[in-house]
């Protein structure tokens, strides 16, 4: 049976505005609305029940729309019934609550346990109070009466590898429900009226999408023979020194679309903005190098927005390795090789990481393979993704 952790706060609901009030009346003595996170998913590493440190830590916003009997599509509301609704766990995951509490709509068809009415929720995480444009990574969203799809500006950090401003890890929830014994679908977060005692589930998705996370290299079996056969006998052994990634053509800001039912739906906020300087380097590496695979890099990968800007190339990433060959005698011949590796778009929020290659030539190759969960680690993260 499937396990989830379950919201349910004990609040009293308050009343902001008229038609908030108006909500409340139509809610009297109804149901409260409870929120669990499904099982799954919420961890890039392990695919487990396994809070991110910044959503255990911050909690999540949460956004409602309510469309009285009409469904999310065929009607244009805002987010004023709920509006980004602070959810937090003071057990850092275990429950979850929040202040004032909301009730579902009291009204029912004769006979049947469905309520005639709609309320459609969006989320996002971690949670911010203030968005402002101060150099914080959620900037904006739009506001309590705006209609249309609730949204989020986000940018990423000026400095991904500063430990006192961490990189946000953005993320968007959509709903869970299940579809019966052999598996689930994932849903937008209504078109489904709640029964009575339903408890809004959310599946929490990435939306960055990640380039080198784990970096393994090794010389390819040809160059390797060659090292170790007569003709190059007198060389001892070849080191990696040092390697970078730096990628094109991608933006360091866009609007996170909270309507996103299935990947990411990111926009541009200013046309054609682009960023050329978002690089990853790792020094000092001084690893001897064989024909078996090496870890040079893990859990530094570099994250990009996965969109491509109106009018650009597609984006890509240029990686530098740097080698030195050391012989017998204390003699060193140092030397760099580059490859170019195209960004994937289509990660709806995963990491990638990347196979090198060290050539007869001392041309470096690539591979690219997706993190499986095996490879990936999670800890990582604590140090940009807090």
């Amino acid at each position: 049976m499937k396990k989830y952790l379950t919201l349910i706060a004990a609040a009293t609901l308050m009343a902001a505005c008229s038609n908030e009030a108006d909500q409340t009346e139509q809610q009297a003595e109804g149901q409260p609305i409870a929120v669990a996170v499904a099982e799954g998913g919420l961890t890039r590493a392990t695919g487990e029940v396994s809070i991110p440190r910044q959503i255990a830590d911050n909690g999540f916003g949460l956004f409602g729309c309510y469309t009285g009997q009409l469904t999310y599509e065929n009607t244009s509301v805002s987010p004023d019934f709920m509006y980004n609704q602070k959810v937090n766990s003071p057990d850092k995951g275990e429950t979850w609550e929040y202040y004032p509490l909301k009730y579902w709509p009291n009204s029912t068809n004769p006979g049947s346990d469905e309520y005639n009415e709609y309320i459609s929720f969006f989320a996002y995480a971690p949670y911010e109070a203030s968005p402002r444009d101060d150099g914080r990574c959620i900037f904006g969203m739009s506001n309590k009466y705006e209609k249309g799809d609730p949204w989020v500006n986000y940018r990423l950090a000026e400095d991904p590898w500063d430990d006192a401003n961490p990189q946000v890890d953005l993320m968007y929830g959509v709903r869970y429900k299940s579809a019966g014994p052999n598996g689930s679908d994932l849903l937008f977060t209504d078109q489904k009226k709640p029964v009575i005692n339903e408890t809004m589930k959310f599946y929490f998705q990435h939306a960055l999408a990640c380039i080198g996370d784990k970096i393994t290299i090794r010389l390819s079996d040809e160059l390797y023979n060659l090292v170790k056969g007569e003709e190059y006998k007198d060389y001892a052994s070849i080191i990696a020194t040092g390697l970078t990634i730096d990628y094109t053509n991608l933006t360091t800001k866009a609007r996170l679309n909270l309507n996103s039912p299935s990947g990411p739906n990111w926009k541009e906020i200013i046309s054609g903005e682009i960023t050329c300087d978002r690089q990853l380097k790792i020094k000092d590496l001084l690893k001897t190098l064989t024909n078996e695979p090496q870890t040079l890099s893990e859990g530094q990968g570099l994250f990009y927005i996965p969109m491509q800007v109106k009018g650009t190339d597609a984006p890509y990433a240029n990686i530098t390795l740097s080698y030195a060959i050391r012989n017998n005698a204390g003699s060193v011949y140092e030397g760099t090789t580059s490859t170019r590796i195209d960004l994937d778009l289509n990660l709806e929020g995963q990491k990638e990481g990347i196979a090198l290659i060290l050539g007869k030539d001392l041309d470096l190759l690539h591979l690219t393979y997706p993190i499986t969960r095996e490879d990936a680690t999670e800890p990582s993260y604590s140090r940009q993704w807090k």
